[in-house]
């Protein structure tokens, strides 16, 4: 795990990839979270206050916590990028791709189909077409590695 903020490098084991990969996700997970929430029983405000409050938690409980118990790492480049079309050719299988693209688009369809059927507010409205378009972008996106693939 690189660490954009102090810029180091941490080895993840096993048995902590799974938080891992809550803390790398921290702020979309959080984000959605506070949006249902905003949309099921929070007004925007609480659910405003609510994602900050959530945010403020896990950044201390990942600064304070989990990184002190990784292992730092200083013999790998982490300013080397990989782009994610070439992650995904490289590192997942072509059933996991196919499924993932299916995913993604239908995730599109339905945010959208169900903004219409549910009469969301035009800010909610606006954000499911937004979320629409980031499904649509990843669904294409593993449409073309899929093609790359071998």
């Amino acid at each position: 795990y690189y660490d954009f903020v102090t810029k180091k490098g941490y080895l993840v084991d096993k048995k902590n990839e799974n938080s891992a990969v809550f803390y790398k996700n921290r702020i979309v997970v959080i984000l959605f979270a506070a949006i249902l929430c905003w949309a099921t029983f929070l007004s925007p405000i609480q659910a405003v206050i609510a994602w900050a409050v959530m945010m403020v938690l896990a950044e201390v409980t990942f600064r304070k916590s989990f990184l002190k118990r990784m292992e730092p790492v200083t013999d790998v480049d982490f300013e080397r990028r990989v782009s994610a079309l070439q992650y995904i050719v490289e590192n997942k299988e072509k059933g996991r791709v196919i499924m993932l693209a299916v995913l993604y688009l239908l995730f599109a369809v339905l945010i959208v189909l169900n903004a219409y059927v549910e009469k969301y507010s035009i800010g909610l409205c606006i954000f499911s077409g937004c979320l629409a378009l980031v499904g649509i972008y990843f669904g294409v996106l593993h449409i073309i590695a899929l093609t790359k693939m071998k």
